[in-house]
């Protein structure tokens, strides 16, 4: 049987040289270390050994730089994280940054952080700079991020976030939406569903922007009753708004993100005074736990508008560590999908709608 290929549509990568200029990671984060190409072939090295399947490449996502919207001065972490992922794709590492020539082909894609807020004025202003500094490697940018997450109401529905999305969908670019409906509550879904109407509103079809959502918006995966079911009020509030937000067009989203959302391996946990038995009994209780939630979404957007992505090195939190967690992420999603699925639509989960999605 031949391998079938992963296409890894969330990866993050940065080198340990500008670690300061990531916005989120001090010295005692866990992830506070060098986490590229190396690392990352770490992290899947047992693949084949246990599967028929491969991984072809993955998709790089911005790693959440200090950036700010005042002035250009403010793109300045951004644009060098951009030279940082051309030196991967294009082969020319420079000494101690964990990649070589050997790993250009893995990187398919690339979606860099923009000023979405500042409207298409800026993002074409932005986009001049940046490729200019990417050259031939521009090729691979298939779509831009700027987290919402973390942002005030409103952010999302602003004249200059909806001109922006308006002008990307002209220029063939997606948008990776990423929400975060634990912490931030609901009310992002609602916006985010208002968002998408009026970015399309008035447009044809192929100049509406593909939208493709991180992480299935990162619903409250840790709340249970008294039973171990998901709390009824998260998972339904959730599911009511993911449907209505499926009734759009150009919509994907990732199963990925659950182990940080959960926290249910302490890293360094492959043996450890866990045990290995008490490890896999925790990954089939995680895989109960959390069927639900990707059954429903399998349900509201269909075979062929979902796709995988580990959220590496996130994984590792609450994954058990970069030894075993993409491997025990993967795990867990691949026994959901050889319950649910068929071969045709394995296949276009795995691989095949990420390489839709982003073009």
């Amino acid at each position: 049987m031949s391998a079938i290929a992963i296409v890894d549509a969330h990866v993050h990568l940065y080198p340990r040289a500008e670690l300061k200029s990531l916005a989120w990671c001090d010295e005692g984060n866990p992830l506070h270390s060098q986490h590229s190409v190396d690392e990352y072939l770490d992290a899947t090295q047992g693949l084949s050994r246990i599967s028929n399947q491969e991984v072809r490449g993955f998709i790089f996502i911005e790693t959440d730089r200090k950036s700010s919207l005042d002035s250009e001065a403010g793109w300045e972490e951004p644009l060098r994280e951009l030279d940082w992922i051309k030196r991967i794709a294009d082969g020319t590492p420079r000494p101690g940054e964990g990649h070589g020539p050997e790993h250009a082909p893995l990187c398919l894609g690339i979606v860099p952080w923009a000023p979405i807020p500042s409207g298409s004025e800026a993002m074409s202003r932005y986009v001049h700079v940046a490729s200019s500094r990417v050259g031939s490697s521009w090729r691979l940018v298939k779509g831009f991020r700027y987290l919402v997450q973390d942002k005030p109401p409103g952010t999302m529905l602003s004249d200059g976030f909806i001109d922006s999305l308006k002008w990307m969908g002209r220029n063939g670019y997606a948008f990776d939406l990423g929400v975060n409906v634990r912490s931030g509550g609901l009310w992002q879904l609602r916006e985010a569903r208002e968002m998408v109407g009026n970015a399309h509103q008035g447009l044809p079809e192929k100049e509406k922007v593909v939208i493709v959502i991180n992480h299935m918006c990162k619903p409250d995966l840790r709340s249970r009753d008294l039973n171990g079911n998901p709390n009824a009020d998260a998972f339904h509030g959730w599911r009511r708004k993911m449907s209505r937000l499926a009734a759009c067009a150009n919509l994907y989203v990732k199963i990925s993100g659950g182990f940080s959302e959960m926290d249910t391996l302490p890293i360094g946990s492959k043996q450890g005074p866990l045990g290995s038995h008490t490890r896999n009994h925790l990954l089939q209780d995680t895989r109960s736990w959390v069927e639900c939630w990707l059954k429903e979404t399998l349900m509201i957007f269909g075979p062929r508008r979902i796709l995988y992505g580990s959220d590496w090195p996130v994984c590792n939190i609450g994954g058990g560590g970069n030894e075993v967690s993409w491997i025990n992420w993967w795990s867990l999603v691949r026994g959901f999908v050889a319950d649910n699925m068929t071969e045709e639509d394995k296949a276009d989960f795995w691989s095949g709608n990420a390489l839709r999605a982003y073009g």
